[in-house]
This record gives structure tokens, C-alpha cells and sequence, in this order.
């Protein structure tokens, strides 16, 4: 039985929580994470000195190391945005990794290392301080620099720049670039590292991006960079970011068993391959084969050579037409798909094949009309592996690893793919909006104290009253609900299945 070491993004439960539960009943991997406390928490790093000697005694009795570049050297996900790190400093953190690969050579090493996002919107939640006043200039700065730098900028654009960089305040733009620089520097790194055999296989996924700025013009360097060094077969960039860990860990297992699963992709609309969604820089077919490969797998025209069916209900508008979970009226032209056609292909291939539902319609949340849909076609149990979370790519990569860790066996993949209803859809389409309203009126906070607990119960209650109605094999019962990140946006849910439901029979 291979053992996998993973390093994980950050402490959320979609980097360190579901890749244990994806491979929680496979018989052939055992999966090897660090201590939870030395995960950080949010804004706060975790300890480097402690994960190198966490590392270090673990490494030599694994078969296959997935490292997160951004957890070992800025200490996870957000530090990477805030840190004060020197570029040398930074560069010295990699120098473990080599150290590691030359006493233990029969490791295989597959690492991942973000491009920085640059949200569009003014907000010191996960970003620097200054992003709450100055973060839609920053990112329009980026924008309009990276128009100029391909030749596309108008006369209006330029003025518009120079506008922007007098009224944002020096320090402010000088620390924003000056970490974007050192995140860069490593990324090049990387590349290095993979060049000199350090790293079998690396991933460097664009973290909310777009079409044009900060992210887009990082891309093209290291793009460059790649081609230049001829690692296309081993270093691969697309949107993504929080599905970067389970995309790899699906990779090292597809190894050990000697396979390359295929996979046949189904689509809600014609156009859904050509849409680019929200947070992301290609269309959407083109990402999901990226997904797809790096996971160690392969996209096929065939129905009858796949091993599994990818059904993706997509967006019709991509970008900022893009519609929201919290936001029904904004969601994409419902016109331009047909979900009674797509219900009655996805039952036709459940039959014969396991079905991995990638919900991306919206962003933030499952499609509520596509969800009840299933629910009165009781085609809910007929799902191998589901994810409707955050970005597309997010949801995409979580089900499209889910569906290879857990090997066509349906048992595997059952208590996942329920647990991602319960988030996916009860939680983060249904209930979310209404524990924020509940807690504004009844004055309660997020704050980790006894007024979180007073919320986190009253989730329960409303998910528990949700999920009886679902027409699920099993029953659900919801044993723990808690807020990771003292907010509403993310929930750590625990269930159980009990006996068999009435619903779904």
C-alpha cells in the first residue's frame, strides 16, 4: 500500500479535510498529513521550522510527497499575500525540497505553487490592509499594465494608468509589487527545481484570475519559462487553486495503480466549453481537460472507452455575468441550456457508468433549480462523486480527483459525495444567507466565541430539516458543524449515514 505525504494548502477543510475524506475507505492508499495545528490559521502562518522537522521525519517512509509551495515557504494561502519575506528568504525555504530529494531519491515529488490573485473588489479579508480602501484600483493597475504591455491599450487606458498609480499611495503600491515579485521569483523556482529533476511533476494554478492583469502577464513569463526549458509534460498551469492539493493526490494514486483513467465529458449547453467562468483565464472545456490530465488522467471522445462520465452543468455567461449562488435573479440565460435534457442523460449514463457531477452554473454554490431538479427526478443516488463550491475550477478539480481516488467503487465515494450535497447545496445555496441574516437580527457575531456556537447550531438545525427530504440511499445525520474561518462563507461539516432513507428507496 503506497503511503502519500501531503502537504497541504492551508488548514480550510476543502485543503486539509477532503482529501482524508476522499480516501478515507480506499484499501490501497494511505495518506500521511501533518498535525492540524501546524497548519497556521487564516491570516496567521504556520511555524516553518516546525514543518520542515515535520518533514523531515516523515518523508523517508513515504512513496509520494504532494507539497504545497505556498504552505512551505509563506506558511499558506493567505500569508503568501501578506508576508514580509525577502526574495532570498523565500528562495532559501525551497532549498529543503532538494535536500530531501537527494537523500531520499525514491520519493516521487509532485508539488503546486500559486500565482498570486489580485481581487477586483476592496476587501482586507483575506488580502493586505490597505486592500479594503485600495483594492479595485490595484487590480484595475494590474489590468491596464498588462493591456499595455501586449500592445492593447488605448490612449484613454494609459491616461486612466497614470491616474490610478498617482492616487494609489506609494507604499502601498511598492509593498503590493515587491511581494508579487518574491511570489514570482519562487514560482521561476519551481520550474528550476522541476528542470533539475527535484520535482517529478508541478502545477502552478492561477488563483482567482482573469483574462488580463497582475496573474495574466506572471503567466506569460512562466509560461515562457516552461517552453524554454521543454517541461510541458511536467509542469502544468490553469485556473484553480484550493482543488490544487486533491488534483495531485488523485495524480499519485493514478500512478501507484499503473492507470490513466478516462474520462467523457457531457456538457448542459453547446457553447459550455467555450465559456470562460468567473475567476478564470480559458474556457472552460479547456480547463477541464487541464484538470483532468493533471490528475493523471485523460479526456475521451468515446462513451464506451470511458471509465467515467464528467457531466458538467455549466455557465452560459461567463466573467462578471457569471451568476451567483446567493443570487438567483442574476443567474446565467437559463434559456440557452436544458437541464429536463441533461436529468434524462445523466440517468441514461449513471446506468452504465460512474457519473461525476460538476455543478458550475453559479459560482459560490450548487444551482438550486438544477439541484431540485435531481431531487424530484430522485437522481441525487445516482451520483459516483458531486461538487457546486466556490470557483468552477475549485469544483470541478474536487470531483474529477474524488472520482479517481475512489476507484468505481460506489460505496468509496458515497459518503463524499453526500457530504458535498449537504455543503454544496443545503449549506451554501439554502442556508448561508439565511445564518448571516439570522445573525444580524439577533445580534450575534462570528467570533469563535459562544455566540459562533449559538450559529453553528442553528445551521444544524436547518440543514438537519433540509436533509431529511433528500432522496439519498441513506440517511444523513449531521454530527458537527462548525465555522473554520469565523465567518459564514465556509462551514467544517462532519456527517454519518445511518440506515437506509425512506426518500430514497
Amino acid at each position: 500500500m503506497p503511503r502519500i505525504l501531503l502537504l497541504p494548502l492551508d488548514e480550510r477543510p476543502c485543503n486539509f479535510l477532503y482529501p482524508a475524506l476522499m480516501v478515507e475507505k480506499c484499501t490501497d492508499v494511505q495518506l500521511l498529513l501533518p498535525p492540524k495545528e501546524l497548519m497556521g490559521s487564516k491570516k496567521r502562518p504556520a511555524p516553518f521550522l516546525l514543518l520542515a522537522q515535520w518533514l523531515e521525519k516523515n518523508f523517508s517512509c513515504c512513496d509520494y510527497a504532494v507539497i504545497s509551495i505556498d504552505m512551505l515557504v509563506y506558511g499558506g494561502i493567505v500569508p503568501s499575500r501578506l508576508h514580509h519575506q525577502t526574495t532570498r528568504e523565500c528562495l532559501d525555504r525551497l532549498h529543503l525540497l532538494a535536500d530531501l530529494r537527494a537523500r531520499y531519491p525514491q520519493v516521487k515529488l509532485f508539488a503546486f505553487s500559486l500565482i498570486m490573485r489580485a481581487p477586483c473588489y476592496n476587501s482586507a479579508d483575506e488580502e493586505p490592509d490597505y486592500y479594503a480602501e485600495h483594492g479595485s484600483s490595484l487590480f484595475r493597475v494590474g489590468v491596464l499594465r498588462d493591456k499595455i504591455q501586449r500592445n492593447l491599450a488605448t490612449a484613454e487606458e494609459k491616461s486612466e494608468l497614470s491616474g490610478l498609480e498617482q492616487s494609489i499611495p506609494s507604499s502601498v503600491l511598492s509593498d503590493f509589487c515587491s511581494r508579487r515579485s518574491t511570489n514570482h521569483a519562487v514560482n521561476l523556482q519551481t520550474i528550476f527545481l522541476a528542470e533539475q529533476g527535484v520535482l517529478d511533476f508541478l502545477t502552478i494554478p492561477l488563483d482567482d484570475c482573469a483574462l488580463l492583469g497582475w496573474a495574466a502577464a506572471e503567466r506569460q513569463q512562466l509560461a515562457a519559462a516552461v517552453r524554454s526549458h521543454a517541461l510541458g509534460s511536467r509542469i502544468y498551469s490553469y485556473s484553480g487553486a484550493d482543488e490544487a492539493g486533491c488534483i495531485l493526490l488523485a495524480r499519485a494514486v493514478n500512478h501507484s495503480r499503473g492507470i490513466t483513467p478516462s474520462v467523457h465529458i457531457c456538457y448542459s449547453s453547446a457553447g459550455a466549453p467555450m465559456v470562460i467562468p468567473r475567476f478564470e483565464d480559458r474556457p472552460l472545456g479547456e480547463n477541464l481537460k487541464w484538470l483532468v490530465a493533471a490528475a493523471g488522467g485523460r479526456t475521451c471522445f468515446s462513451l464506451q472507452e470511458a471509465d467515467y462520465i464528467l457531466v458538467v452543468n455549466a455557465p452560459t455567461e461567463g466573467q462578471s455575468a457569471m451568476g451567483d449562488a446567493k443570487s438567483p435573479a442574476l443567474h446565467s440565460a437559463f434559456g440557452e441550456r436544458c437541464l429536463p435534457d441533461l436529468a434524462a442523460n445523466l440517468r441514461a449514463l449513471a446506468a452504465k457508468k460512474p457519473v461525476i457531477l460538476a455543478d458550475l452554473a453559479v459560482t459560490n454554490g450548487a444551482d438550486r433549480e438544477w439541484m431540485d431538479l435531481l431531487q424530484q427526478q430522485n437522481l441525487l443516488k445516482t451520483l459516483y462523486a458531486y461538487a457546486g463550491w466556490n470557483t468552477a475550477a475549485n469544483a470541478a478539480g474536487c470531483c474529477i480527483a474524488q472520482g479517481m481516488l475512489c476507484g468505481k467503487d460506489s460505496t468509496q465515494s458515497a459518503l463524499f459525495t453526500y457530504h458535498r450535497i449537504l455543503e454544496d447545496w443545503l449549506y451554501m445555496s439554502l442556508v448561508r444567507q439565511d445564518v448571516a441574516a439570522y445573525a444580524q437580527r439577533k445580534g450575534l457575531s462570528f467570533d469563535g466565541s459562544w455566540q459562533e456556537q449559538l450559529l453553528a447550531k442553528y445551521v444544524t438545525r436547518q440543514m438537519c430539516r433540509l436533509a431529511k427530504g433528500l432522496s439519498l440511499p441513506a440517511q444523513v445525520e449531521i454530527s458537527q458543524i462548525s465555522f473554520p474561518w469565523h465567518r459564514p462563507f465556509e462551514i467544517e461539516l462532519s456527517i454519518q449515514l445511518s440506515a437506509p432513507s425512506k426518500a430514497g428507496m
